[in-house]
This record gives C-alpha cells, structure tokens and sequence, in this order.
C-alpha cells in the first residue's frame, strides 16, 4: 500500500481543515495518510512516503516565515522520484498572492513528481472561517489524487508485464534458433559424411586415408548423437516448467551444445583441409 504524508503548517486551523479533508479523500482512495505540522516533524521520515503533501497559509503574498524556514530545512533530502502537492488557505483577493507557489517550487526542486495543481482553500478574512463546502472538495481532490497514484501504479505494472512476456517470448525463439542450429544442423553433417563415406570418401581420403577417415567417423558419430538428441530435445520442447525439467534431466542441452559445437568444428576442420588439398 502507498504511504502519503500531509504536512502543515496553521495559525488559526483553517490550513490544517484543509489538510485532514485532504487526508480523508486520500484514506478514501486506498492510501495509507499520516499528517502532522511542520513544527512538530522529524524530516528524515520523508523518505518512508511515496507521496507528500505540503500546505501552508499565504502571508504577506507569500508562504509563511515557518513554512519557509522547514523548505529550506528539507529541500537538501534526497526524496527524489516520489510524488508531490502543494496546498494553501488565503483569501478571495486579486492581491492575495500565493504561499503554494512557493512550496510548489520546492517540491520541483527537490524531484518530486507534481501529481496536482495548486490546491487552494479560500478563508473569508484573516482568522477564517473557511468558504462553505471547501471541506467536501478537499475530500474529492484528495480520492483524485489516490485515483491517480493507483491508474499510475496500474498502468506500470502492466508495461512490466508486456516487457516481461516480450522478453520471455524472445528469450524462446532465441532458445528454439540455438536447438535449431545445434541440433538440426549437426543432422546435415551426419547425412552429408555419411554420403561420403558409403561412396569411398573424398580426395583427402586419398592423400592421408588414416586421418581421413578418422575425421569422417568423428563426423558421423558425434553429428549422429546430436541429431538424436536435438530431435528429442525439439519433441519435448514446450513452454511448461515440467518439459523444462525433463530435458535439464536428461542433459540433453550440454549433449547438444557439447556435440553441435563440436560437430560444427570437426566439420569446419575437414572442409579447410578439403579446400587446401582438393580445391586449391
């Protein structure tokens, strides 16, 4: 479950209304909320939340001195890749100014990913109270906000789980390829050697017949053993784990990987000895 931290700061309580609404919104979403004021926060608990929520009342057209005085104590935590708001109380003034302007340039500074707008709850004078139904809208934005870390959250796993089968997909046909060629060619070599030596040979066989001949049964014998294995191997070839297990116990992969990759030497040695001697 997604931990969310509101924090405060509130002369009169209006600010911290806002901020226990919002946390009810976000509780209603299915977050786990701790909210607390600024005065009375340990900042290195920052890092146990994966969204934080900071609020405070606009002075002066500006965010107040305490708010601006714990900014400054937070804005060198490493809190990066997290998500963030920023929330303020003032009046319905033109003239107003903002204090979660200021929090919200903070919150960009340090990192966070800016899950919402400026939320704003308007006080109709200095001591409030605060305008009417702000606290039902509070509760909606904070149900938006969860509504949003969840369609995130969703939405990753399911890019995880394309990548993963997109990978799990590729890792099998790179596999099937792997069998293909070491199991299905060493299948040639055997026919192709075995041609050979039913017909005498080739004109190696008659400068050096001994070595010749050895290099054709080595052919014939490893490609053979192989060639069974990899048919084998591509029969009991399915995706469920308990194939899987049959072919580890039946170490038909290093048979096949041993003996294809040798295979594919011995011939690579006979051809080159063929072209020297015979072609060249």
């Amino acid at each position: 479950m997604k931990k969310a931290i509101i924090l405060y700061d509130s002369v009169y309580g209006n600010t911290k209304k806002v901020a226990m609404s919002l946390s009810r919104g976000l509780e209603a979403g299915g977050l786990y909320v701790d909210s607390s004021s600024i005065q009375n926060f340990d900042i290195v608990k920052l890092e146990n939340y994966d969204i934080i929520g900071i609020g405070g009342p606009t002075h002066f057209h500006g965010a107040s001195k305490q708010m601006k005085l714990f900014l400054n104590r937070i804005r060198h935590v490493k809190i990066g890749n997290k998500y963030g708001f920023a929330f303020e109380t003032k009046t319905d003034f033109r003239l107003a100014g903002s204090a979660a302007k200021r929090i919200m340039r903070y919150l960009k500074k340090m990192k966070l990913k800016i899950i919402h707008s400026i939320i704003t709850g308007i006080v109709f004078d200095k001591e409030g109270p605060l305008q009417e139904s702000t606290s039902d809208m509070m509760e909606q934005v904070g149900l938006n906000i969860s509504d949003k870390i969840n369609n995130s959250n969703t939405q990753k796993d399911i890019n995880q789980k394309i990548k993963n089968l997109k990978n799990s997909n590729i890792n099998l046909y790179l596999n099937r390829l792997k069998w293909v060629l070491l199991g299905g060619g060493p299948i040639f070599f055997f026919v192709r050697a075995f041609y050979l030596a039913s017909t005498g040979g080739d004109c190696f066989g008659t400068i050096n017949p001994i070595f010749s001949w050895f290099l054709l049964s080595s052919e014939i014998s490893l490609s053979g053993m192989v060639g069974v294995a990899g048919i084998s191997g591509l029969i009991l070839w399915k995706r469920k784990a308990n194939q899987m297990e049959t072919l580890k116990k039946l170490n038909l992969r290093k048979i096949v990987l041993f003996g294809g990759s040798t295979t594919y030497m011995v011939h690579f040695i006979r051809v080159v000895i063929w072209i020297m001697l015979c072609v060249i």
